[in-house]
Order: structure tokens, then sequence, then C-alpha cells
């Protein structure tokens, strides 16, 4: 079964830690309305960068590890650069649903976005 993450957190948006090659983490905002698969950004040549979603069969939901904390607490501080268009704020402790994945990409789902 692929994955949609509008199913899996009852949101239209939220975060998703990408695992890098070098096992750091890049925080992607995302809004994943109701599309199959994980995203996965590319560039097009005549658009600035978009996601293509992808099918994810290979990829579950760590159940056991699915918790809730804090937004500051919960995003990478790896130093990477975040893909955050939008300019959300990544720093607030607000509430959020934290799901970790098999492939070691994380999705967070703050309380207050939709």
């Amino acid at each position: 079964m692929t994955i949609n993450l509008h199913d899996l957190t009852g949101q239209e948006s939220g975060i998703i830690l990408v695992e890098m090659d070098d096992g750091r983490h890049m925080n992607m905002v995302a809004n994943w309305g109701a599309n199959d698969g994980l995203p996965y950004l590319f560039e097009p040549m005549l658009e600035p960068f978009s996601f293509l979603f992808l099918p994810s069969e290979d990829v579950r939901v760590e159940i056991e590890r699915i918790h809730s904390g804090a937004l500051n607490d919960e995003i990478a501080h790896d130093g990477l650069e975040d893909w955050n268009p939008l300019d959300d704020d990544l720093e607030s402790d607000e509430p959020c649903e934290v799901y970790p994945l098999s492939n070691g990409w994380i999705v967070i789902a703050p309380k207050e976005w939709n």
C-alpha cells in the first residue's frame, strides 16, 4: 500500500525530515494534499523547484514510534538549508505529531497547520 500523508496525519501540510546521504536530515515543508506517495524535490527546466510524488510501496510508518512532541524539538538542526518556500516558523514550540518512516524519513504534522 502506498503512503498517503493526508490520510496518515489528517492534515494537508507539514514537514518531512528527509534523510540525506550523510545521515543528516533536511527540513522540507510540504503541502501533500491527497497525493499518494512521498514528495521528492526536482527542478524542472522552466520553473523553480517543485514536488514530484513518487510511489513508496516499500516504505512503512513505524507505528510503534509515533509520538507527540513540540515542533522545535522534532525538526532537524543539522545545518542543512530548509526547503521552506513560505518561510513557516519552524522554531516554534507548537505541538505536533511525529510519524517515523522505515526509510529514515520523519513526517511532522504541526497541530495548528492545515
